[in-house]
């Protein structure tokens, strides 16, 4: 699995995946022009979205009719650490939903085990590396 993100001006950047492109910006708040989500707002879009279509996939494996689904992602952002960076320091979830109670066991089950199959969350949870090479291109 591939991303690629092309520098346009600015704070402005282009990512692209598959057949999708996505802009990504910083608001003028953090000196972007706001042409697009940051990549803080991607992360939590990419924590929700993956806990979201677990719950989903899970609820369709035991054939369970969602009537209405909805999550928020809010992320905690403090200065922190020697440098006073600004780090995020929790990501709180709300799943709301609604389910008729004839399934509620199967809900249940699904409650206590989605989570374990969110790649998103788990990895970031388990602290995977990141291994960033430097290449120059060198104009010849």
């Amino acid at each position: 699995m591939k991303v690629f993100i092309d520098y346009k001006e600015n704070l402005h950047f282009i990512a692209s995946t598959r057949t999708f492109k996505m802009e990504l910006d910083e608001p003028k708040s953090f000196h972007g022009t706001n042409l697009g989500p940051s990549a803080m707002e991607y992360l939590l879009i990419s924590i929700g979205g993956c806990l979201g279509t677990s719950f989903v996939y899970c609820l369709q494996k035991k054939k369970v009719k969602i009537e209405d689904l909805s999550l928020e992602i809010e992320g905690i952002m403090k200065h922190s650490g020697e440098n006073k960076l600004l780090r995020l320091i929790q990501v709180n979830v709300d799943i709301q939903y609604k389910i008729n109670e004839k399934y509620s066991q199967k809900l249940e089950a699904c409650l206590k085990a989605f989570q374990e199959y969110c790649v998103v969350t788990n990895s970031i949870i388990y602290n995977f590396p990141i291994l960033v090479n430097y290449i120059d291109r060198k104009n010849k």
